[in-house]
């Protein structure tokens, strides 16, 4: 028994030591990603500035998918970014969108600095003078107002663009389970998906027709590089869970 103690010892020493480095690694990438969204979207528009054209539509296809792994990887190839780098970069771009205005396709990708700098530049429009005032009898004479619909009259879906009975649903989730209104409606796929996990001591399970193999792989991804927070996030946006719920989840990932 006494010459399993030192051994024992040393196992127990080396598990702190890297429950100590994840906790601080996870630490720094939340540090690093609060710093990047404190820019808004003037660090969004810095970070559309390095890509080409081809390359900014790429990442918002996999961007408007869910994909936000795959975005993260292109992102790194285009721009020669850090891991990190290129994560706190989708997310800016998937909080605030950006039109292209970047370089040319055999253009070098710009540092953060240049991007910067192009970003303020294309952010402060030129001021152009204003036009005379057209005579009296030149100007257009403005269309008449579109007569507004009874009070008894109810607009149909098609008119509105609404679902009554996807709003209906909508409003039974918990407030925490909703998603926010600017963010991307995620695919409902024509079966549920279970996604169970275990601990030994506690077992959890989503079922959620909103989850496949690709986007719950993405989601222990990024709980594996240590962003545990966003991978809750996107496990809440793709079932009907709390974020609370979510959280635990990917505790036992």
């Amino acid at each position: 028994m006494e010459n399993l103690l030192p051994p024992l010892l040393i196992l127990l020493a080396v598990a702190a030591v890297v429950v100590i480095l994840i906790r601080l690694g996870s630490r720094r990438s939340r540090a690093s990603l609060d710093t990047a969204m404190a820019g808004g979207p003037e660090a969004a528009a810095a970070a559309s500035a390095r890509l080409t054209e081809d390359q900014h539509q790429a990442i918002y296809s996999l961007i408007a998918r869910g994909l936000a792994v795959q975005a993260i990887a292109v992102y790194r190839q285009a721009t020669a970014s850090s891991l990190v780098e290129a994560r706190n970069a989708i997310l800016l771009l998937e909080r605030y969108p950006q039109p292209f205005r970047g370089r040319a396709a055999g253009e070098a990708p710009q540092n953060a600095e240049q991007a910067t700098e192009a970003a303020a530049t294309t952010s402060a429009p030129a001021s152009t003078p204003e036009p005379p005032a057209a005579p009296a009898a030149d100007r257009e004479t403005p269309a008449p107002a579109a007569p507004e619909p009874p009070a008894d009259v109810v607009p149909s879906a098609e008119a509105t663009g609404r679902d009554p009975e996807a709003e209906g649903e909508a409003e039974t989730r918990p407030a925490s389970a909703r998603p926010a209104a600017n963010e991307p409606r995620p695919q409902r796929f024509p079966y549920r998906y279970r996604a169970i996990v275990s601990d030994g001591r506690q077992t959890l399970e989503v079922a959620s027709n909103m989850l496949n193999d690709e986007i719950y792989g993405e989601i222990k991804a990024l709980a594996q590089i240590g962003d545990a927070e966003d991978a809750a996030q996107m496990l809440r946006r793709h079932s009907d869970i709390s974020i609370d719920e979510a959280r635990a989840f990917v505790a036992l990932l």
